[in-house]
């Protein structure tokens, strides 16, 4: 057996940039949308000492995995890369994965589905992935003309956040209070803890793509289930497993703002073989829950750039082509 290789963190950070992360999972989702790869639903083992989860997938020529512990809410990821021989590659941390892949996604519901011409954006949320999101706002939004930080009132997160975005060339500003930061916005993304809707239906436009990635266990509700009722179209990057763990749409399902053959697959939508509208006549939804697709692809490209010893520079603009 050949030996197998560990990533750190720090070597992923340095090897693979957001722009590079991005066209590989965008490739993963039009591969998985055409059926020549395909991912698992998440599983979960709780006990007293804590939580353990898995998830698995394939994009050729990589199979693997991702596998973590959850303890007081902290997360420990591992991702074990496989050739296509069924021989282990490498093993990685996961936490820098999870930074690159989660915007990732994101940024390939934008390029589908947020009005043409989006010029104005919100991050409502000041935690780990808050950053990422700016980032990746800024680059896929070659108009961004305004950028609102949102966080707890009060909290100097949402003021130092706008500062980092600012001292990156964003034009990024600090509003504390989420109404005011959703308004006239045409994408919104939530990355939150929350149990109650971040703001409510009627503060949002029609011409809003709202990208929900906080919700990510049935007892977490970011979006009101009378904006999921308003919304034309909601986009999953999974549906099967939403059903079980987007908050938001358990949430609507049960009061009866929301029927689950609604749901559309972001897989369908990249690969072409579904159309959606675009936000503009009502807004549009994506539910983001994380699927491990998305940590294989990227995975195999830092295993890539390991082996050849040579990080990426290509700029995101090229993956909105």
């Amino acid at each position: 057996m050949q030996s197998v290789r560990h990533l750190s963190d720090l070597e992923i950070e340095q090897l693979v940039d957001p722009a590079a992360a991005a066209r590989a999972v965008w490739s993963a989702f039009e591969a998985w949308g055409h059926g020549t790869a395909a991912t698992t639903q998440r599983v979960r083992a709780s006990a007293a000492i804590g939580i353990a989860s898995a998830m698995a997938a394939v994009v050729p020529p990589y199979r693997g995995g991702k596998l973590y512990a959850t303890t007081d809410g902290r997360f420990t990821f591992v991702i074990v890369l496989f050739d296509v021989d069924g021989q282990p590659l490498a093993t990685l941390d996961g936490g820098a994965i999870t930074n690159l892949r989660t915007p990732a996604v994101s940024s390939l519901a934008i390029h589908h589905l947020a009005a043409r011409d989006a010029t104005i954006a919100t991050v409502i949320g000041t935690g780990n992935q808050a950053w990422p999101h700016v980032r990746m706002l800024g680059t896929a939004l070659p108009g961004l003309a305004e950028l609102r930080i949102c966080g707890r009132p009060g909290s100097g997160a949402t003021h130092a956040l706008a500062a980092r975005g600012r001292a990156a060339l964003l034009p990024a500003r600090a509003v504390e209070d989420p109404i005011a930061a959703v308004a006239d916005a045409h994408v919104i993304v939530t990355v939150t803890s929350t149990q109650a809707p971040l703001f409510p239906s009627d503060s949002v436009g029609d011409d809003a793509l709202i990208c929900a990635v906080g919700a990510t266990k049935h007892d977490r509700v970011e979006i009101d289930p009378e904006l999921v009722a308003r919304c034309a179209t909601v986009v999953c990057d999974d549906v099967v497993g939403s059903r079980t763990e987007c908050g938001d749409l358990i949430h609507a399902a049960g009061t009866g703002r929301f029927e689950w053959d609604r749901a559309v697959e972001l897989h369908a939508v990249a690969a072409g073989t579904v159309a959606v509208p675009r936000a503009g006549p009502a807004p549009v939804l994506f539910e983001s829950q994380g699927v491990a697709i998305q940590d294989v692809a990227v995975a195999g490209l830092a295993y890539e750039l390991a082996a050849a010893g040579s990080p990426t520079t290509q700029p995101l603009e090229e993956v909105n082509r």
